[in-house]
């Protein structure tokens, strides 16, 4: 009886046991996070569905299952809409916001000492100073020109006019008066320099620097084409800056061009230096800037 007990419990073990091949559930998680549990088809059965023409298991329930969307619903478009309404500003707050932004700037250099220095820049106060910033000039003559009559001789100029020096438009002329500068046939031999005009030129700026509170208080004298002077002018200078860290100061005249004017004489109207009536002294050797234009 105890062997006959004993062959019956391991056959009762034997029928438990899955034979392999007899199929399952599978369970997996997909794309989307959905917990998907499919049932495997029987190897031994599946060849034989096949030759009946019936699809695998899996297939058929994979047809039978509902494909979620996968883009975002109306909810979530819902969501975000009142997410952006909640983060909406004014723009009249934006601008505020841009414009104390902008002066939070900072601006670095080095200073006289060598050290290089950061501090904050305000673009807004530095837009407003530049606005209400005084002129960066004095004005000379501020009554107009004043028309004169001097006697000159017509020939006063005739002597120097081949050495001439042509002036290009645009382009700066430095111009040395010293002793060996040549000299006008005038009432006294006034130290003089002669200049001619390219095609196309309008005028000419002058520029005397003021080193030592002195500069060339130059008159200027128009000549036709013949070299007979045409117009005389005793204040070219119209402006007055001052002095700089990195720049002396400088007197700046524009005059135009006439009809029939075609050399300039730049001459010194004084033998000797002396007292200026603008507060500076008059000066025999220095130099100034002539520029056509």
């Amino acid at each position: 009886m105890r062997i006959a007990a004993f062959v019956f419990v391991l056959l009762l073990l034997a029928g438990c046991q899955s034979r392999p091949g007899t199929g399952g559930f599978y369970v997996y998680t997909d794309a989307q996070g959905n917990l998907i549990t499919v049932k495997q088809p029987d190897q031994d059965a599946a060849p034989q569905a096949e030759e009946q023409g019936a699809p695998p298991a899996d297939t058929a329930e994979a047809e039978d299952r509902e494909v979620e969307p996968v883009g975002p619903t109306a909810s979530d478009f819902s969501l975000q809409s009142e997410e952006n309404i909640e983060d909406y500003r004014p723009s009249g707050e934006v601008d505020e916001d841009l414009a104390a932004r902008e002066n939070e700037r900072f601006i670095t250099y080095v200073d006289e000492t060598g050290q290089l220095v950061s501090r904050p820049l305000d673009m807004g106060a530095a837009r407003e100073a530049a606005k209400t910033a005084p002129k960066g000039y004095q004005s000379v003559a501020a009554g107009g020109y004043l028309e004169t009559y001097r006697a000159l001789r017509a020939d006063c100029c005739q002597h120097f006019l081949n050495q001439a020096r042509e002036l290009e438009t645009g382009k700066e002329v430095l111009i040395e008066f010293g002793p060996d500068s040549p000299v006008l046939k005038w009432e006294a031999p006034y130290r003089a320099m002669a200049f001619s005009f390219p095609d196309g030129a309008e005028g000419v700026s002058l520029m005397a620097f003021i080193r030592k509170q002195a500069y060339l208080g130059i008159e200027l004298l128009w000549l036709d084409g013949q070299g007979v002077p045409v117009m005389l002018v005793d204040q070219p200078f119209s402006r007055r800056y001052p002095e700089t860290w990195y720049r002396y100061g400088y007197l700046q005249g524009t005059l135009e061009k006439g009809e029939g004017q075609h050399y300039l004489v730049v001459f010194l109207p004084y033998l000797q230096g002396r007292d200026g009536t603008d507060g500076l002294k008059l000066v025999t050797e220095g130099e100034l800037v002539l520029t056509a234009q």
